[in-house]
Protein backbone atom coordinates (compact mmCIF):
# COMPACT_ATOMS: atom_id res chain seq x y z
CA UNK A 1 0.00 0.00 0.00
CA UNK A 2 1.51 3.54 -0.96
CA UNK A 3 1.42 6.13 1.75
CA UNK A 4 -1.14 9.46 0.42
CA UNK A 5 0.87 12.17 0.61
CA UNK A 6 -0.62 15.83 0.84
CA UNK A 7 0.88 18.29 -2.08
CA UNK A 8 3.09 20.30 0.73
CA UNK A 9 4.64 17.07 1.45
CA UNK A 10 5.45 16.06 -2.41
CA UNK A 11 6.64 19.54 -3.08
CA UNK A 12 9.40 19.50 0.13
CA UNK A 13 10.16 15.74 -1.13
CA UNK A 14 10.96 17.06 -4.77
CA UNK A 15 13.45 19.45 -3.57
CA UNK A 16 14.80 17.53 -1.08
CA UNK A 17 15.52 14.65 -3.52
CA UNK A 18 16.41 16.65 -6.87
CA UNK A 19 17.66 20.09 -5.66
CA UNK A 20 20.83 21.08 -3.05
CA UNK A 21 20.43 23.85 -0.97
CA UNK A 22 22.48 26.60 -2.30
CA UNK A 23 22.99 28.73 0.13
CA UNK A 24 26.61 30.38 0.36
CA UNK A 25 27.38 28.35 -2.83
CA UNK A 26 30.71 29.75 -4.31
CA UNK A 27 29.65 31.42 -7.61
CA UNK A 28 32.73 30.88 -9.38
CA UNK A 29 34.00 27.15 -8.14
CA UNK A 30 35.75 24.36 -8.74
CA UNK A 31 34.92 20.89 -7.92
CA UNK A 32 36.71 19.49 -4.72
CA UNK A 33 34.41 16.75 -3.92
CA UNK A 34 37.44 13.89 -4.17
CA UNK A 35 39.69 16.05 -1.60
CA UNK A 36 37.22 15.44 0.90
CA UNK A 37 37.51 11.52 0.76
CA UNK A 38 40.97 12.82 2.77
CA UNK A 39 40.02 15.14 5.12
CA UNK A 40 38.05 14.42 8.68
CA UNK A 41 35.16 17.03 8.57
CA UNK A 42 33.95 16.29 12.17
CA UNK A 43 35.04 19.85 13.57
CA UNK A 44 32.73 20.97 11.28
CA UNK A 45 29.76 19.64 13.27
CA UNK A 46 31.02 18.84 16.67
CA UNK A 47 33.43 20.65 18.62
CA UNK A 48 33.57 22.22 22.14
CA UNK A 49 35.48 25.24 20.45
CA UNK A 50 35.52 28.03 17.40
CA UNK A 51 38.91 29.55 16.13
CA UNK A 52 38.06 33.11 15.36
CA UNK A 53 40.23 35.19 12.92
CA UNK A 54 38.25 38.38 14.24
CA UNK A 55 38.72 40.94 10.97
CA UNK A 56 36.71 43.39 9.04
CA UNK A 57 36.39 44.74 5.68
CA UNK A 58 39.16 46.19 3.86
CA UNK A 59 39.76 47.42 0.47
CA UNK A 60 39.75 45.65 -2.94
CA UNK A 61 38.13 42.82 -1.05
CA UNK A 62 40.30 42.13 1.54
CA UNK A 63 39.87 41.57 4.90
CA UNK A 64 42.44 43.21 7.73
CA UNK A 65 43.14 40.36 10.57
CA UNK A 66 43.45 41.99 14.02
CA UNK A 67 43.73 38.88 16.14
CA UNK A 68 42.47 35.81 16.54
CA UNK A 69 39.65 34.06 19.48
CA UNK A 70 37.78 31.06 20.36
CA UNK A 71 34.25 31.15 20.94
CA UNK A 72 31.69 28.16 22.30
CA UNK A 73 30.88 26.06 19.10
CA UNK A 74 27.02 26.97 18.12
CA UNK A 75 24.28 25.40 19.09
CA UNK A 76 21.64 25.53 16.41
CA UNK A 77 18.25 27.33 15.89
CA UNK A 78 16.02 25.57 14.93
CA UNK A 79 11.62 24.89 13.78
CA UNK A 80 9.34 22.11 13.43
CA UNK A 81 6.16 22.11 11.59
CA UNK A 82 4.23 24.98 10.02
CA UNK A 83 3.69 26.58 12.90
CA UNK A 84 7.56 27.03 13.52
CA UNK A 85 7.40 25.51 17.04
CA UNK A 86 11.09 25.69 18.36
CA UNK A 87 13.17 22.90 17.66
CA UNK A 88 16.44 21.78 19.18
CA UNK A 89 18.87 19.31 18.08
CA UNK A 90 22.49 18.61 19.69
CA UNK A 91 25.25 16.43 18.06
CA UNK A 92 26.79 14.38 21.25
CA UNK A 93 29.54 12.50 18.77
CA UNK A 94 30.77 12.78 15.32
CA UNK A 95 32.96 9.86 14.08
CA UNK A 96 33.83 9.62 10.39
CA UNK A 97 33.16 5.72 9.00
CA UNK A 98 35.89 3.73 8.85
CA UNK A 99 34.26 1.99 5.52
CA UNK A 100 33.49 5.09 3.67
CA UNK A 101 34.45 8.68 4.20
CA UNK A 102 32.07 9.97 3.14
CA UNK A 103 30.15 9.20 5.57
CA UNK A 104 29.96 10.32 9.30
CA UNK A 105 27.62 8.59 11.40
CA UNK A 106 25.83 11.23 14.26
CA UNK A 107 24.50 10.53 17.79
CA UNK A 108 22.63 13.08 19.89
CA UNK A 109 19.32 14.55 21.24
CA UNK A 110 16.17 16.34 20.04
CA UNK A 111 14.02 17.96 22.18
CA UNK A 112 10.40 19.57 21.29
CA UNK A 113 9.09 21.64 23.76
CA UNK A 114 9.48 19.13 27.17
CA UNK A 115 10.38 16.43 25.27
CA UNK A 116 13.83 15.09 24.90
CA UNK A 117 14.51 12.27 22.49
CA UNK A 118 17.98 10.53 21.23
CA UNK A 119 18.68 9.71 17.52
CA UNK A 120 21.19 8.14 15.40
CA UNK A 121 22.42 8.58 12.13
CA UNK A 122 24.57 9.64 9.61
CA UNK A 123 25.85 12.79 7.53
CA UNK A 124 26.69 12.04 3.80
CA UNK A 125 28.66 14.45 1.81
CA UNK A 126 27.75 14.27 -1.59
CA UNK A 127 29.03 17.39 -3.12
CA UNK A 128 31.90 19.74 -2.54
CA UNK A 129 33.18 23.00 -4.17
CA UNK A 130 35.74 25.75 -3.41
CA UNK A 131 36.09 29.26 -4.97
CA UNK A 132 38.63 29.75 -7.40
CA UNK A 133 39.53 32.73 -6.25
CA UNK A 134 40.96 32.84 -2.17
CA UNK A 135 39.92 35.18 0.10
CA UNK A 136 43.06 37.36 0.89
CA UNK A 137 43.36 38.48 4.87
CA UNK A 138 46.26 40.98 5.06
CA UNK A 139 48.03 40.33 8.95
CA UNK A 140 50.86 42.53 10.16
CA UNK A 141 54.33 40.47 11.13
CA UNK A 142 56.56 41.60 13.92
CA UNK A 143 58.08 44.37 11.79
CA UNK A 144 54.58 46.03 11.08
CA UNK A 145 54.58 45.44 7.58
CA UNK A 146 51.88 43.82 5.98
CA UNK A 147 51.41 40.47 4.45
CA UNK A 148 48.44 38.60 2.52
CA UNK A 149 47.43 35.13 3.49
CA UNK A 150 45.14 33.26 1.46
CA UNK A 151 42.13 31.53 2.76
CA UNK A 152 39.98 29.36 0.05
CA UNK A 153 36.22 29.36 1.41
CA UNK A 154 34.07 26.23 0.32
CA UNK A 155 30.58 24.26 0.09
CA UNK A 156 30.23 20.98 1.41
CA UNK A 157 26.44 19.47 0.46
CA UNK A 158 24.88 16.55 2.43
CA UNK A 159 22.30 14.57 2.83
CA UNK A 160 21.18 14.01 6.23
CA UNK A 161 19.03 10.76 7.78
CA UNK A 162 18.43 10.83 11.31
CA UNK A 163 16.35 8.52 13.04
CA UNK A 164 15.01 9.21 16.74
CA UNK A 165 14.23 6.58 19.12
CA UNK A 166 12.00 3.93 17.69
CA UNK A 167 10.73 2.61 21.08
CA UNK A 168 9.37 6.37 21.77
CA UNK A 169 6.18 7.44 21.43
CA UNK A 170 6.01 10.43 18.89
CA UNK A 171 9.49 9.35 17.74
CA UNK A 172 10.41 10.24 14.13
CA UNK A 173 13.18 9.89 11.33
CA UNK A 174 14.11 12.98 9.92
CA UNK A 175 15.23 13.37 6.42
CA UNK A 176 17.37 16.53 4.82
CA UNK A 177 19.89 18.25 3.46
CA UNK A 178 22.81 20.03 4.47
CA UNK A 179 25.03 23.08 3.10
CA UNK A 180 28.27 23.53 5.53
CA UNK A 181 30.87 26.40 4.77
CA UNK A 182 34.63 25.82 5.29
CA UNK A 183 37.65 27.56 4.67
CA UNK A 184 41.12 25.81 3.67
CA UNK A 185 44.40 27.77 4.92
CA UNK A 186 47.41 27.77 2.87
CA UNK A 187 48.67 24.10 4.26
CA UNK A 188 44.84 22.75 2.94
CA UNK A 189 43.51 22.38 6.83
CA UNK A 190 40.11 23.02 6.82
CA UNK A 191 37.85 24.98 9.10
CA UNK A 192 34.61 25.92 10.36
CA UNK A 193 33.72 29.23 7.83
CA UNK A 194 33.34 31.61 10.46
CA UNK A 195 35.25 34.58 8.61
CA UNK A 196 32.46 36.67 8.75
CA UNK A 197 31.39 36.33 12.14
CA UNK A 198 30.55 40.05 12.01
CA UNK A 199 28.10 40.07 9.72
CA UNK A 200 24.32 39.57 9.82
CA UNK A 201 24.91 37.49 6.38
CA UNK A 202 27.13 34.52 8.97
CA UNK A 203 25.00 31.49 9.43
CA UNK A 204 26.63 28.24 8.52
CA UNK A 205 25.27 24.12 8.77
CA UNK A 206 22.00 24.78 7.03
CA UNK A 207 19.52 22.22 6.73
CA UNK A 208 16.18 21.70 5.51
CA UNK A 209 14.03 18.63 5.94
CA UNK A 210 11.25 16.14 6.65
CA UNK A 211 10.46 14.87 9.94
CA UNK A 212 8.65 11.30 9.69
CA UNK A 213 6.71 9.71 12.67
CA UNK A 214 8.17 6.71 12.65
CA UNK A 215 4.41 4.99 13.68
CA UNK A 216 2.09 6.70 11.67
CA UNK A 217 1.69 8.82 8.09
CA UNK A 218 2.48 12.24 10.09
CA UNK A 219 5.10 14.61 7.97
CA UNK A 220 6.25 17.82 9.03
CA UNK A 221 9.01 20.66 7.80
CA UNK A 222 12.16 20.34 9.93
CA UNK A 223 14.91 22.72 9.56
CA UNK A 224 17.63 23.74 11.62
CA UNK A 225 21.08 25.99 11.37
CA UNK A 226 23.55 27.88 13.21
CA UNK A 227 22.89 31.18 13.57
CA UNK A 228 20.42 31.78 11.30
CA UNK A 229 17.69 28.99 10.00
CA UNK A 230 16.98 28.22 6.20
CA UNK A 231 13.44 28.98 4.33
CA UNK A 232 12.03 30.09 8.17
CA UNK A 233 9.58 32.34 5.89
CA UNK A 234 8.23 35.03 8.60
CA UNK A 235 9.38 33.07 11.67
CA UNK A 236 13.20 35.51 11.42
CA UNK A 237 12.53 39.30 11.43
CA UNK A 238 16.03 39.75 12.61
CA UNK A 239 18.19 42.01 10.25
CA UNK A 240 21.92 41.51 12.12
CA UNK A 241 20.92 38.25 13.71
CA UNK A 242 17.77 35.90 14.49
CA UNK A 243 14.97 37.37 15.61
CA UNK A 244 11.65 35.13 16.39
CA UNK A 245 8.34 37.14 15.19
CA UNK A 246 6.05 38.08 17.75
CA UNK A 247 2.89 36.00 16.63
CA UNK A 248 5.31 32.52 17.38
CA UNK A 249 6.66 33.44 20.65
CA UNK A 250 4.08 31.15 22.40
CA UNK A 251 5.67 28.34 20.05
CA UNK A 252 8.84 27.72 22.21
CA UNK A 253 10.93 31.40 20.99
CA UNK A 254 10.03 33.75 24.03
CA UNK A 255 12.38 32.78 26.27
CA UNK A 256 15.39 33.08 23.36
CA UNK A 257 13.78 36.95 22.64
CA UNK A 258 13.69 37.33 26.71
CA UNK A 259 17.52 36.25 26.95
CA UNK A 260 18.73 38.13 23.69
CA UNK A 261 16.89 41.46 23.46
CA UNK A 262 15.74 41.75 26.60
CA UNK A 263 18.37 44.13 27.62
CA UNK A 264 21.79 42.66 29.90
CA UNK A 265 21.33 43.94 33.21
CA UNK A 266 17.33 42.88 33.69
CA UNK A 267 16.42 39.87 36.21
CA UNK A 268 14.39 38.36 33.47
CA UNK A 269 17.06 38.47 30.83
CA UNK A 270 19.95 37.24 33.16
CA UNK A 271 17.00 33.91 33.93
CA UNK A 272 16.08 33.82 30.21
CA UNK A 273 20.47 33.82 29.16
CA UNK A 274 20.75 30.89 31.89
CA UNK A 275 18.56 28.72 30.65
CA UNK A 276 19.34 28.85 26.85
CA UNK A 277 22.54 28.23 28.67
CA UNK A 278 21.73 24.55 29.52
CA UNK A 279 22.49 21.77 28.31
CA UNK A 280 19.36 19.93 27.97
CA UNK A 281 20.66 17.06 26.19
CA UNK A 282 22.47 15.92 29.46
CA UNK A 283 19.12 16.58 31.66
Amino acid sequence: MFMRLSAFAISVLAFLFVSNIALGAPPDSLDYYRQLKTMDLTSLWRSDSLQVLENEPYKDNKLMYYGTSTEKFPEPYGFIGKNYQRFYIHYISVKRDTGNHYVYQVTGKTKTKDTARNFKGTITVVKARVCKEPVKMLVHDDHNKLHEIPFRQGVAYCDIKFTEDTAAHGSGTITAKLTTRFYLDSNQHIFYDNLENLSGRNCNNQVAGLWKLNKGDSIKRCNWGDYRIPYSGDLDVGAGGFCPADQYLDNGWQNYRDANFGGPETPKSRKAAALENVRWWKL
